[in-house]
């Protein structure tokens, strides 16, 4: 960029930095604003729908009360007596008048928030000084009758209500009930009128200053505990929210944000009736506005904060190049090394040991060469220790064989014997490069060893053309699959079968290694190379070395259960290739070292 070539550096760094750390700042409390007024109104909506369906739930156990009273009521003796006349003389109805009156009169004072009885009926008697009125059913409201058509007790609103011995009106919610006869015929209406000012009691001892709002099924306010005033398009939400709660079964609880309003719903189970709760906006994020005012005043003192160490930081960074600047410039009237500084531990410290390497690089490759001599003296060393352990392993493992002999120990003797085969083919005088046949032996005395240790739970098949036996192969390639199949491929019931055949085509020879187990599994069966162990990748990568990709190795499920591995490399009589792979790869290595020597 023409910017960093035309400017210097310390302005650069100084406006890039400041410039960062401020909007970083911006970014920190527009987030943080947003979030946690995010976290504010999530956290207050699942409170108040959880307290509402509490709520909900106890006032419908409260509603229910009313319901089981009002059918207490019309199953009096007394009532039913009065309804079909009962009482010869006129005396004898007014005692029978009396005493239902009497009755209804107690079940309306001991019932908390039953303001008083209306009952509709063909010939009404007159009404007296007590909460019991009598009307008829031509009085009866043509709105009741449609909500009590085709149920036998339902909520039947809001009205006002004028006891004879009390000249003041009372607001009251009705519930009516229809009374039959045994043949089914419609005989009374019986409402009970419960006081408005009770249930606006019952929502201020619950709310716990909370905005609550009660509606009836014809989205009219039975009761609120708050005065906030709501916007129309909020109050169209509330009323289409109460009809879906009788419209749609299962609907419990609703919440949006409505006009700067959180509006929170839920159903009263018995009735249909909802309660609604509004809380404005403002209130959930006055917590969050206080937080960003508290970040905002923080902020403007990091910013001058900032803006000063910016200032400081920009000359520490700078104050390096210049003077490495001035020192190059000086040279070579002086020495670099006296001049240049030592107590960077950092970039710049690199920077400047950089510069001193330059005249240092000459003592630096002889003290290589003296190192490299010393790896070799120890690698030779370790050559001929290598020679010797092996003997020693050979007595040692023949003594322990002869030991076990003596003992009886035949499993133990044998395991000995086939462990003392496996190393001396392992080791092969330190050759890496055998015949196939010696892989096979190796690969015959491990599984002889893992049959003897699983007690006769596996068996094993070897099938070679005696054509390949000759070919070379690098030493330990097919053992990894091997050993993957005897610990993976065996079936969890019955005897494991391990199978090895060996085959040749044209160029190429080919061994084939299956199990009779569960098979790969869905994540590696697709995989050719990456499955297995470290083992197993191994192999690959020797494999790759010496044949580039005419070596291929695949794994794969078969199709009558378990899981087949394939190894197909080149036929090779002569060990001389090996060694010519051997230098092919030093060649590339060299090659690759020079190209990025380059970059």
């Amino acid at each position: 960029m023409e910017l960093f070539k035309k400017y210097k550096i310390q302005n650069i760094f100084f406006i890039s930095f400041f410039l960062f750390v401020t909007v970083l700042l911006v970014i920190i409390i527009y987030v943080t604003y947003h979030l946690s007024a995010r976290e504010n109104i999530t956290t207050t909506m699942a409170h108040q729908e959880e307290k509402l369906k509490l709520l909900g739930e106890d006032l419908s156990s409260e509603l229910t009360n009313y319901h089981e009273t009002s059918i207490g009521m019309s199953r009096q003796n007394a009532f039913h007596d009065l309804l079909h006349g009962a009482g010869g003389s006129e005396y004898e109805k007014r005692r029978l008048r009396s005493s239902m009156n009497l009755d209804f009169s107690n079940i309306t004072y001991s019932v908390p928030g039953l303001h008083s009885v209306s009952i509709y009926m063909k010939e009404p008697p007159v009404s007296g000084p007590h909460p019991v009125r009598y009307h008829s059913f031509s009085a009866l409201p043509g709105s009741w009758k449609e909500k009590l058509k085709n149920t036998s007790s339902t909520w039947l609103g809001e009205r006002s209500v004028q006891l004879s011995f009390n000249f003041e009106n009372e607001e009251v919610v009705s519930y009516g009930r229809n009374v039959y006869s045994a043949s089914g015929e419609l005989q009374a209406v019986l409402v009970l009128n419960i006081r408005i000012s009770f249930i606006q009691e019952w929502m201020q001892n619950r709310s716990e200053r909370s905005r609550l709002m009660l509606m009836d099924g014809e989205t009219s306010v039975l009761s609120r505990t708050t005065s906030l005033s709501i916007p129309a398009e909020t109050r169209d939400y509330m009323e289409e929210t109460a009809m879906r709660f009788q419209e749609e079964n299962g609907l419990t609880d609703t919440a949006a944000r409505q006009e700067g309003h959180l509006v929170v719903s839920a159903a009263v189970p018995s009735a249909d009736w909802t309660l609604i709760e509004v809380t404005p906006m403002e209130e959930l994020t006055a917590g969050s506005r206080e937080l960003t005012g508290w970040l905002l005043l923080i902020g403007a003192v990091s910013v001058v904060a900032a803006f000063f160490a910016t200032l400081y930081l920009t000359k520490r960074f700078t104050d390096p190049i210049v003077y490495l600047t001035k020192v190059l410039n000086q040279y070579p009237l002086k020495s670099i090394p006296a001049e240049l500084p030592d107590d960077y531990q950092n970039e710049f410290g690199q920077l400047f040991q950089g510069y001193r390497q330059l005249m240092y690089r000459s003592d630096m490759l002889y003290q290589s060469l003296i190192d490299n001599n010393r790896r070799q003296r120890k690698a030779e060393i370790r050559a001929l220790q290598a020679n010797i352990n092996p003997h020693f392993l050979y007595n040692t493992l023949d003594q322990l064989n002869w030991r076990a002999m003596e003992r009886g120990d035949d499993d133990m003797s044998r395991m000995m014997e086939l462990l003392g085969s496996m190393l001396r083919i392992g080791l092969s005088k330190g050759e890496s490069i055998i015949s196939v046949q010696q892989e096979i032996d190796y690969v015959h005395h491990y599984l002889e060893l893992q049959k003897i240790k699983m007690e006769d739970s596996l068996s094993y098949e070897v099938i070679i053309d005696a054509s390949v036996e000759t070919y070379y192969i690098p030493k330990l390639t097919l053992q990894p699959f091997v050993e993957n199949a005897v610990i993976h491929g065996r079936p969890d019931t019955g005897e494991g079968v391990i199978k090895l055949t060996v085959s040749e085509t044209a160029g190429s020879m080919r061994f084939d290694i299956t199990d009779n187990g569960p098979g790969l599994s869905s994540d590696s069966a697709s995989s050719t190379i990456n499955a297995g162990g470290y083992g197993i990748r191994n192999v690959k990568e020797r494999l790759h070395l010496y044949f580039g990709q005419e070596a291929v190795i695949s794994l794969q499920n078969q199709s009558d259960g378990g899981a087949a591995a394939v190894i197909s490399i080149p036929k090779i009589q002569d060990t001389s290739f090996f060694d010519q792979s051997d230098e092919h790869y030093l060649e590339l290595e060299r090659e690759r070292g020079a190209k990025c020597g380059k970059s």
